[in-house]
């Protein structure tokens, strides 16, 4: 019959066995988990990005106002007789 002290020993050796093993895979794991959340947190952002842009092409395609202003504020379209006029604040912007 085996001694309790050996059997303690083998026990003990059989857990540090185990932990030597599975402990890599445990951190492995817990860094993945962590990896999936930070990208699934990158496509929720992107998706409402595209919800954004999805709603802006709709008016760009459907919405001649919408067009219009777009066109005067971010291309600098004028209509016939319309002069552009600047107003720079203090810090020159």
């Amino acid at each position: 019959m085996i001694s309790l002290k050996k059997l303690n020993w083998v026990i003990v050796l059989i857990v540090a066995v185990l932990i030597v093993i599975f402990l890599p895979g445990l951190s492995r794991y817990h860094q993945l988990k962590a990896r999936q959340a930070r990208l699934n947190n990158g496509i929720e952002k992107l998706r409402a990005s595209e919800i954004g842009l999805r709603k802006e092409q709709d008016k760009l395609q459907k919405d001649p106002t919408y067009i219009e202003k777009v066109a005067r504020d971010k291309l600098q379209v004028v209509n016939k007789g319309e002069t552009i006029v600047r107003v720079e604040d203090k810090d020159g912007k």
